[in-house]
């Protein structure tokens, strides 16, 4: 394993460093709005870099198990919590034989973790969570068998805790909260505010505007208690939720009844999951203003506290119930006791258990008075929240096919069922769509029929055999959103009266297939696509997760050459009808081409059945009948070619689905030009014809040669001519 240094370990001690102070709020947090408190905290800068490393001795055959390849230890030993930041973090990709590289970040105190790959790093804005106790350990964890690629982590900067008492806004001489334990009420630091979910959206949030969220910003659940010395600690990183930046909106002017701001968070690195789906419980909004008539108001948050209050309830959850003072405009008012930390807490209407406002200021004294907060009907505020951003954005209606066929009977009758995986809070209007196009020309609309337990089955109607048949579904929810499925381009599948798949290869394992590269840059590699913008797929072609692309990597493409990939040898002998299918992905431009060559000589010579510039932005899928090849031995292999040609363009292509079958069709002997199978020989079958004919389907290939020409259309006529027996 890579060392940090000499001894073993990069330990770097921060002890007596010294850094800024974060700057504060502009605002105030429950004090009038000219002075403002957070919890005190320290800038440490210095430099731990891991350096480039990669696996010195590969161990082939453990793809499924990344081990460490580097550590590092970060020690404030002063500090009661740290957080990281990172800097020139380069994690190895995916490849045919790679799992992702990812760190694992330690507590040394209480054994916490959490794991940031590429994507997680992001969204955390190159930081960690918040870690209990001064010291972490950091390991790049990668796969055994990665000797090839290079690996680094440098942490720049430790953000570390020192306590601090906040102002206090008790109503009265006594402070009457207590610690509460609501997974509805979150806190937001570094700032030390309190924000909380609302909506089964599951990622949606509010607080005070001038507790100022934003990107770098990380949102506490389960929060403990703090130390003995009043030093805030943190919950496991499975409870610490990024802020997603793109996603806030907030008050434009802050005043009170004017101080409010509306968010989202990303789905958890660790469980990939929403706090709403986490915990289950979010806060109802109310629908409408309710009176001013001094019913119980509960304030429910991470306040500061003050002797006689333990240090340890210092900036953790409590909560308090007082009466409504008033509601006028848009200020809320109530006798229910708060301090520095409340400030973004909802104003909860006890009696109905809806959220009425956002607390923002102070206005108590041990004299009596109010505190006060901002009406939810706050047209501003409304506004925002008719008008998601970012994380917010509604999240669809998720659903996928039960079993996707490999081929459905000529003479229809076929079943295939929807199911509903995830409503996301939306219900489904009506039936779902089931939407059928087949080569031979059929074409329908279906609704689907609802079983009763979040499925519903359509039926595939009769084609010709051999005809191929797209299909997608459609699904609409109570907001006239529509969702289809697949989310573009549709599922396939093939009329037959048999099929026997001899191979099939949908790239989750490496079955054999050879990349190379000649006169440029970039390679075929097997791995789920990350879908970069520049012309790669970001996305399959048969759903399953993995196929092989070029390059997959941010900015780079195919360049001043050719890549290659190579199938292994496939043997056909005793596939009857043998038909060859594969999905392609190609972008280019001009001469940029994806050549298709097959061997049927056991790889002795290939010949080009396809050139390609491009599938348009998405997958195109291919057959061949082997017969047409003239296969001169029981050997088959496929050869694909990725070609830029030098001009200054975007070269990308991509793999997928490859299988060799035996497709038969039982065609009635004596009357080939009966199309749709219905005993007659009518327009139908002449429109069946031009439909198969103009999209190469085989059915249209009536001299069986392997192309279609005038030949076809003759075949076809001669047929037609001489009727049915």
């Amino acid at each position: 394993m890579k060392q940090g240094c000499a001894l073993g370990l990069a330990l770097v001690c921060v002890a007596g460093l010294t850094g800024p102070v974060m700057a504060q709020a502009s605002v105030s947090n429950d004090v009038q709005i000219d002075g403002f408190e957070q919890p005190e905290l320290r800038e440490l800068n210095y430099n731990l870099d891991s350096g480039s490393v990669r696996v010195e001795n590969p161990q082939q055959g453990a793809r499924d198990l990344q081990v460490p390849v580097w550590e590092g230890i970060v020690d404030v030993p002063d500090a009661e919590w740290i957080r990281l930041r990172f800097s020139d973090v380069a994690l190895a990709h995916s490849t045919e034989e790679v799992r992702e590289s990812y760190l694992r970040v330690t507590s040394l105190q209480d054994g916490y973790e959490q794991y940031l790959d590429a994507k997680s790093l992001a969204e955390w804005s190159n930081t960690s969570a918040y870690f209990n106790g001064g010291a972490v350990k950091i390991e790049i964890m990668a796969s055994p068998n990665a000797s090839g690629q290079v690996n680094r982590v440098r942490v720049w900067g430790v953000q570390a805790s020192a306590p601090v008492v906040g102002p206090r806004s008790i109503c009265g001489t006594v402070d009457d909260r207590v610690l509460s334990y609501d997974n509805r009420d979150a806190r937001l630091m570094p700032i030390g505010c309190t924000a909380w979910l609302f909506s089964d959206h599951g990622n949606r949030m509010l607080t005070a505007g001038h507790c100022g969220p934003g990107t770098g910003d990380v949102i506490q659940f389960n929060v403990p208690l703090s130390s003995s010395g009043g030093s805030p600690q943190n919950p496991p990183p499975q409870d610490q939720y990024p802020v997603d930046g793109s996603s806030v909106q907030q008050a434009s002017s802050i005043f009170i009844g004017s101080d409010w701001a509306y968010f989202g968070v990303f789905d958890n690195s660790n469980t990939g999951m929403s706090p709403g789906t986490s915990y289950g419980v979010w806060h109802d909004l109310a629908p409408s203003q309710i009176p001013s008539d001094g019913r119980p108001i509960r304030i429910t948050g991470y306040g500061s506290t003050s002797s006689p209050v333990p240090a340890s309830w210092y900036l953790v959850q409590k909560t308090h119930v007082g009466p409504l003072a008033s509601i006028v405009g848009n200020t809320v008012r109530y006798a229910t006791d708060t301090t520095g930390g409340n400030s973004g807490s909802a104003i909860l209407d006890e009696n109905n258990q809806i959220a009425i406002g956002i607390h923002t200021n102070a206005g108590c004294s041990s004299g009596g008075g109010s505190n006060q907060g901002t009406s939810l009907f706050n047209n501003d505020l409304q506004n925002a929240l008719a008008n998601p951003q970012g994380i917010c954005l509604p999240r669809d209606i998720q659903a996928s096919v039960v079993a996707r066929p490999t081929h459905v009977q000529p003479e229809g009758g076929d079943e295939i069922v929807l199911q509903i995986d995830n409503l996301q809070g939306h219900s489904v209007v009506g039936a779902p769509k089931f939407i059928v196009n087949a080569t031979d020309g059929t074409s329908f609309e279906q609704d689907m029929v609802d079983n009763g337990d979040g499925t519903y089955t359509g039926t595939f109607g009769s084609y010709y055999c051999g005809s191929s048949v797209s299909y997608s579904f459609e699904i609409e929810d109570e907001e006239g959103t529509v969702v289809s499925v697949p989310a573009s381009g549709t599922f396939t599948t093939v009329a037959l009266d048999d099929l026997t798949i001899a191979f099939e290869d949908n790239f989750q394992t490496n079955m054999g297939w050879q990349s190379y590269t000649t006169g440029g840059s970039s390679t075929f590699i097997r791995a789920e696509p990350n879908g970069f913008g520049m012309g790669d797929p970001d996305s399959d072609a048969d759903g399953s997760g993995m196929c092989y692309v070029t390059s997959n990597i941010s900015g780079r493409d195919v360049d001043n050459g050719s890549v290659w990939l190579l199938s292994p040898p496939i043997n056909i002998s005793g596939v009857e009808d043998g038909v060859l299918r594969v999905s392609v992905w190609m972008t280019g431009t001009g001469p940029d081409s994806m050549d298709i060559e097959i061997s049927t000589n056991a790889g002795l010579s290939f010949t080009e059945v396809t050139s390609i510039t491009s599938t348009n932005g998405q997958w195109q899928d291919l057959s061949y009948d082997i017969a047409s090849l003239n296969p001169a031995s029981n050997i088959l292999q496929m050869r694909i070619s990725v070609t830029d040609a030098g001009a200054d363009t975007t070269v990308e292509g991509g793999v997928d689905a490859f299988k060799v079958t035996s497709e038969v069709c039982d065609n009635t002997p004596g009357c080939p030009a009966d199309l749709n199978g219905d005993g007659a020989l009518d327009f139908f079958d002449v429109s069946g014809f031009l439909s198969a004919y103009n999209a190469m389907d085989p059915s249209a290939d009536f001299d069986g040669n392997g192309s279609f020409d005038f030949f076809d259309v003759s075949a076809f006529l001669s047929a037609f001519s001489a009727g049915c027996p």
